[in-house]
């Protein structure tokens, strides 16, 4: 025997600075991708001082439950934003690490938590929409979910999703023209500067003709064209391991687009147009933001 381990897998320091540059690169609010760098550095303390973990395939979900679960910093028992802010970092780096070839699996896969929030559907956080990116991103060859993702990212339902053709990206705004439905009305909204870069990939696939869809082909977009608008979506959440979240949905990527103009521009009547939405306390709910928080915009 050489006394090299025949489950060893990459060394857990050098995986949490791979996972951390990537959470840099890609990730476009800086105090959020920070926080998530410290709590994944914290993970690397936590395994090495508390259970002696060198590589990253010695973590096991025992140890992945009781970082989650760890009091905080001053003591206190962790609240449930800390522990899905811990339990989704753990997760982004074992995701990067299958990413680059690392034969790890998740140690956090069957770690269930509380929800965030009391609303039945709520708006993605930050570091979930990057996990989602990330999950898209599983395929070099498939270019129509990370479009999707992109899409919903500009506040695209399912139900808008299938009509959308290449004349509706205006890529040299940063924006697209949504048709609207029976409950959002049509209008143009923002693209975040990632999803431009992936439209256009797409658009590159898709081809030059402006009445393509841009997602959907066959048929009509009633109906079927609906429902595999839901399941591209679904498909990422599920691969990113949010669709386990009793209030996550498909349509919670749109509300987290609509919770950032709140919190861009403190109106919620701009995140209301974004949105699509005529009444100011159907988006309120859609963004799961309670017009009677002190701290609220």
């Amino acid at each position: 025997m050489n006394g090299t381990r025949p489950d060893a897998g990459p060394v857990l320091a050098t995986a949490i600075v791979h996972a951390g540059e990537w959470v840099r690169s890609n990730w476009e609010a800086r105090a959020e991708a920070d926080r998530v760098v410290r709590t994944l550095d914290r993970f690397g303390w936590f395994c090495a001082t508390g259970f002696g973990i060198r590589d990253l395939a010695e973590v096991t979900s025992e140890v992945a439950v009781s970082f989650v679960g760890a009091p905080a910093a001053d003591g206190a028992e962790a609240s449930v934003s800390l522990r899905h802010l811990r339990r989704l970092s753990v997760r982004l780096l074992f995701r990067v690490a299958r990413s680059a070839g690392a034969a790890v699996g998740d140690p956090t896969l069957d770690l269930r938590l509380p929800p965030r929030t009391p609303f039945q559907t709520r708006p993605l956080t930050d570091d979930e929409v990057l996990l989602g990116r990330g999950a898209a991103q599983w395929s070099l060859s498939d270019t129509r979910r990370l479009a999707a993702w992109a899409l919903a990212e500009a506040t695209a339902r399912t139900s808008e999703l299938p009509y959308i053709r290449a004349c509706d990206l205006d890529l040299g705004a940063g924006r697209v023209f949504l048709h609207g439905g029976k409950r959002v009305g049509e209008r143009w909204c923002a693209l975040t500067p990632w999803g431009m870069e992936q439209l256009r990939v797409r658009l590159q696939v898709i081809g030059s003709d402006p009445e393509l869809p841009v997602l959907y082909r066959g048929g009509s977009p009633e109906g079927a064209g609906q429902v595999a608008a839901a399941t591209v979506l679904q498909d990422v959440l599920v691969r990113a391991g949010l669709a386990e979240e009793p209030d996550v949905r498909a349509s919670s990527v749109a509300a987290w687009a609509g919770r950032r103009v709140l919190e861009e521009t403190g109106r919620i009547d701009l995140a209301a147009r974004a949105l699509g939405v005529r009444s100011l306390d159907r988006t309120a709910r859609i963004i799961g933001w309670e017009w009677t928080e002190p701290d609220s915009p």
